[in-house]
């Protein structure tokens, strides 16, 4: 009787195991036309050009489109410097076209940009213009504050005089000024 429960349960193992392995799946193997590009859509797909320099990704606050504040970008320029913003600040129409940096500097977390030109936009406009400027280069270039000078001059406009101490601080509300 031993023998016969024994060889049952053999019979029994071996059935079970062999209902347990997995088969092979069938896969058929064709491969696309030479006209069609095989792609998943994924970052895999996006291989990067190896002759292109790395760009700088930066942050642009600009006017909002009614005028009350500022819209924040992300853009790229080729080498983070003072002049690369300003031209981004022009591009975006915070600044005036042919302003040019004079100077740049920046020491223990404070900047001085020494700009040619500013323009003048009446109260909120000159406010929303000096606001972006400073948070877009504070931003940038990991400031505490920034003095903004034109022509070596403080900023001065019918509405703002900016003294000698007085300097831009980063607006975190920067969606509506004013």
């Amino acid at each position: 009787m031993r023998k016969f429960i024994v060889m049952l349960m053999s019979v029994i193992m071996m059935m079970s195991l062999a209902a347990c392995t997995p088969t092979q799946p069938k896969v058929e193997m064709t491969s696309p036309g030479p006209q069609v590009e095989t792609s998943t859509g994924g970052a895999s797909d996006k291989v990067p050009d190896p002759n292109v320099e790395p760009m700088e990704i930066i942050s642009i606050y600009s006017q909002n489109e009614d005028g009350s504040g500022l819209n924040q970008a992300m853009d790229a320029v080729d080498k983070l410097t003072a002049e690369a913003l300003v031209d981004k600040l022009v591009e975006y129409g915070v600044l005036e076209e042919g302003t040019k940096v004079l100077n740049y500097e920046s020491k223990d977390g404070t900047g001085t940009l020494n700009l040619s030109k500013a323009p003048v936009k009446g109260s909120t406009g000159d406010l929303i213009m000096l606001t972006a400027v400073g948070n877009t280069f504070i931003e940038n270039f990991e400031l505490d504050k920034l003095k903004v000078l034109v022509n070596g001059k403080n900023y001065t406009s019918d509405t703002i005089k900016q003294g000698d101490n007085d300097y831009l601080e980063y607006v975190k509300d920067y969606k509506k000024i004013g």
